[in-house]
């Protein structure tokens, strides 16, 4: 665990403590949006560094974590808005986290589909905490979640897996 209030402080050992005890979870996050590795290591990353430089306008220690994912978020988004036209290809030695059937289903997917999909499906996040890492209301996650869920579905089924 880590001390957030530390952390809020200008502790750089806490914020150590935060990265190593937070990174793992908010780069599966990542993952589950971008669907590229290095491209989850540089959201995790830049959601450190906002945190950081912004740790004066947080003012609960208790919301640290979900200021961290809604970081994680929005880079993530800003990085597909960047990458809109590259296509990454994969090098040899590296294996794709999913397979290329659920890779193109779940680019069908808008970045907030996916990042909800990955919490649910993956995480099991409840709504309520997933609604805060969004900053959308409760009611709002969970009609996404469910209309995601029928594109993810029929993205498949027409790609023969269901």
């Amino acid at each position: 665990m880590f001390d957030a209030q530390a952390l809020l402080s200008g502790d750089e050992n806490a914020l150590a403590g935060a990265v190593d005890a937070l990174s793992p979870e908010l780069y599966r996050y990542a993952a589950g949006i971008l669907l590229n590795r290095h491209d989850a290591e540089d959201a995790v990353q830049c959601a450190f560094a906002s945190l950081w430089q912004h740790r004066e306008s947080v003012k609960n220690p208790d919301a640290v974590r979900a200021y961290l994912y809604r970081c994680t978020y929005r880079a993530a988004v800003d990085i597909i808005r960047k990458n809109r036209l590259y296509i990454p290809v994969l090098r040899q030695e590296e294996k794709a986290p999913l397979s290329e059937e659920m890779c193109a289903a779940l680019s069908k997917l808008s970045p907030v589909e996916r990042a909800i999909v990955y919490e649910r499906a993956v995480t099991e996040t409840p709504y309520g905490e997933l609604a805060e890492h969004l900053g959308l209301r409760e009611d709002n996650v969970r009609k996404k979640y469910e209309r995601a869920r029928k594109k993810l579905a029929a993205a498949l089924k027409k790609g023969g897996e269901i």
